[in-house]
Formats: C-alpha cells, sequence, structure tokens
C-alpha cells in the first residue's frame, strides 16, 4: 500500500507480497465479522461526541481510503447501501492489482450503484475530490503507512475535502505502554520481512496529539485485536 522510502511505482507495488500474502487475512470470514464490528461501533461512537451521523442525505458521498482486497469493499460497500442506495462510493488505493479486483466485484456486483474507484497516492486526493465534498472517510490500519510528516499532510488532505459535518472513522495500531511498543516492534519487523512492506510507528498520545493538532475532535476505544484502537472524528465545532 502506501509507503514512502520506495518510490511507489506500479511495477514494485506488484511485485511485492504484501497482498499476496496477507489476503490470508484480509480475505477470511473473521475479517468480515471484524469489519462488520468495527463500521459498527465506530459509527456508534459519536454519541461521545454528541454528534449523530446522518446517512439518509441525499448528497452522502462517502470514501473508502485504501482497500486491503475486494472483500474489504465488498464489507464497505454493503454497510453503506443498506443505509443510502443513492450514496456516492469512492474507493482509492495505490496499488493496480486491488482497484483492478475491486472493480471486477463492483462490475459484477454493484453496477447499478454510484460507486468510483481510481487507483492513486492518498496524499493527492485533493487533486480530483472537490474541497467540502466527502460526508465520510473510512479506513482501516492505514495510517501506520504514513510516516509523520506524510500523516501530517494526509490529513490536510481529509480536512480539505470533508464537509463541515463529515466524519471519519478508523482502527489504527496506537501503542500504550512498554508492552505496547514491544508488539509495534514485533509488528513492524513482520510487516518488513513478510510482508515486504515499510510501516511506522504512532504511539496513542502521537495519534490523539497529531488529530487535535490538525482541528479534529475525536472518541476512542479499544477494539480487539491487540494494540489497534478504533477512532470517531468530526471537525471541532461540529458537534
Amino acid at each position: 500500500m502506501y509507503k514512502f522510502k520506495i518510490p511507489p511505482t506500479e511495477d514494485l507495488i506488484n511485485q511485492n507480497p504484501y497482498y499476496r500474502r496477507f489476503k490470508i487475512v484480509i480475505g477470511s470470514p473473521l475479517w468480515k465479522f471484524y469489519l462488520g464490528w468495527a463500521y459498527k461501533k465506530c459509527v456508534e461512537d459519536f454519541i461521545k461526541l454528541n454528534f449523530i451521523p446522518d446517512f439518509n442525505k441525499k448528497d452522502f458521498t462517502c470514501l473508502l481510503c485504501g482497500v486491503g482486497n475486494e472483500v474489504t469493499a465488498d464489507e464497505f460497500i454493503k454497510f453503506v447501501i443498506t443505509r443510502n442506495q443513492q450514496a456516492k462510493i469512492k474507493i482509492i488505493d495505490l496499488a493496480n492489482e486491488q482497484t483492478n479486483a475491486v472493480s471486477k466485484l463492483v462490475e459484477g456486483k454493484y453496477s447499478s450503484f454510484d460507486i468510483g474507484i481510481k487507483q492513486i497516492n492518498a496524499l493527492d486526493l485533493s487533486s480530483f475530490i472537490p474541497k467540502n465534498s466527502i460526508t465520510w472517510i473510512e479506513t482501516d490500519g492505514f495510517l501506520e503507512f504514513f510516516s509523520k510528516k506524510a500523516l501530517n499532510k494526509l490529513l490536510d488532505v481529509w480536512g480539505i475535502i470533508l464537509k463541515k459535518d463529515g466524519f471519519i472513522t478508523l482502527r489504527e495500531p496506537a501503542s500504550i505502554g512498554k508492552v505496547g511498543r514491544l508488539i509495534d516492534f514485533f509488528r513492524i519487523w513482520i510487516a518488513k520481512k513478510w510482508l515486504g512492506v515499510t510501516i511506522y510507528n504512532h504511539t496513542k498520545l502521537d495519534l490523539d496529539k497529531t488529530f487535535r493538532e490538525h482541528g479534529f475532535s475525536f472518541t476512542s476505544a479499544p477494539t480487539f485485536i491487540p494494540t489497534f484502537t478504533r477512532y470517531s472524528l468530526i471537525k471541532t465545532g461540529a458537534e
């Protein structure tokens, strides 16, 4: 997916074992259960911010920012269209292999819905998505592919394309304490050696501070995946 130490060319991505090997995890029934649970819990968490997401808006437009495979896309699309069949759905990823797989899924199963798939670097989203046009941004385990500098830029971009009353849901490794740091060390090592990708460690304190600095109010809670924290964010003042 998104990595910055090596130029993200199509050839490098397609030669990378990340998707082929990680498909063991994100293609399983447990992954589908996890996603459904995560979407539901993150949306419910907004009540803590005195905010209620409105999925029934006529101009409801959502963005799946980074897609592990077509299974992830399928679960996201189903979650959206069961709440609003007129929703506009955008799905992006840097990898050609994944965007092609999702395109085939949409053509075969969701051709009657307004769904667009694009291969693009998330840092370039504002080049094709208008300002203040996205109602919901969703992602999972995505921020760890960004260095601190790149993460700051990504949040700037999200802030530009997100509507004033828009919202963001995500799950992210956010370590706390010595045990969390130890888990992160092995997670980063495994990602490099087994999946062939570079990921970055962001502690919960780091993420909390960064979200606030970029003008987001948020609530967070644990998930059943070790060190993974779920976040629900809105623009500060949208409560």
